[in-house]
């Protein structure tokens, strides 16, 4: 290899292992469980905490009205047994019946709607639930895929890190700390292959002499964005 290609091939190796590096910490990011998983997990319990108090409610009203009934039945014995001898208490137990009555018709109503909002509260819990199963699923195929993803990425890197310690020693230590410089300055692109008499970076024209040292020595520094112009013919 000749000094402008050993360069070249350095940069190369370094951009894709920016890449890789930047890919993997996007998917050590991704991994373990997002927000939207979250979310689901939080609609499921928010709904069965509806449901729990809906069904306490009706369980409460269920008791109340039996009692009620049970009560109205015990007065309505009393009412009819015969043992009532006095007009005043008999209307005065009547009218008592009749209340108890109408307030049962009250909680049948109430309960009536304590059955429906727990109906209701149920079929919220089962469409969380299902999201949540949905979302589950989709997040257990993204992990296996991201995790796949991140070992081919490691196996990469660790392959890219050997090809780059073998191309080293082949580079003069001087080269190298220009083009590590080059690199922190230059956004990670320090070395471009020449392109129709230019410039690969920045598209400015090598002059004559410039040109003549790139043939020369296969390797120039652009006079513009000061970035290692190679040529590899």
């Amino acid at each position: 290899m000749t000094k402008g290609a050993d360069l070249y091939r350095l940069q190369c190796l370094d951009g894709e292992g920016d890449g890789k590096r930047r890919r993997l910490a996007e998917v050590k990011a991704a991994l373990g469980e997002g927000e939207v998983l979250n979310q689901a997990r939080r609609a499921v319990e928010s709904t069965q905490a509806r449901v729990k108090k809906r069904a306490a409610g009706q369980r409460d009203l269920e008791l109340e009205t039996q009692g009620l009934a049970d009560k109205i039945v015990h007065e309505q014995k009393r009412l009819y047994s015969g043992a009532i001898k006095n007009p005043k208490e008999l209307e005065d137990l009547q009218a008592e019946v009749a209340a108890l009555k109408r307030w049962r018709e009250q909680l049948e109503e109430a309960l009536l709607e304590a059955m429906i909002e727990l109906e209701e509260a149920e079929s919220a819990r089962a469409q969380a639930q299902e999201r949540l199963d949905a979302v589950q699923a989709d997040w257990s195929a993204q992990q296996a895929d991201l995790l796949g993803e991140q070992e081919v990425l490691q196996q990469d890197l660790a392959e890219i890190e050997r090809a780059r310690e073998a191309l080293l020693p082949s580079i003069d230590p001087g080269d190298l700390a220009a083009y590590q410089a080059l690199r922190r300055r230059k956004g990670g692109m320090a070395v471009v292959q020449v392109s129709d008499g230019a410039c690969g970076a920045c598209g400015v024209a090598i002059s004559p002499s410039l040109e003549w040292q790139l043939r020369e020595k296969g390797l120039i520094a652009c006079g513009n964005c000061e970035r290692i112009v190679v040529s590899l013919e």
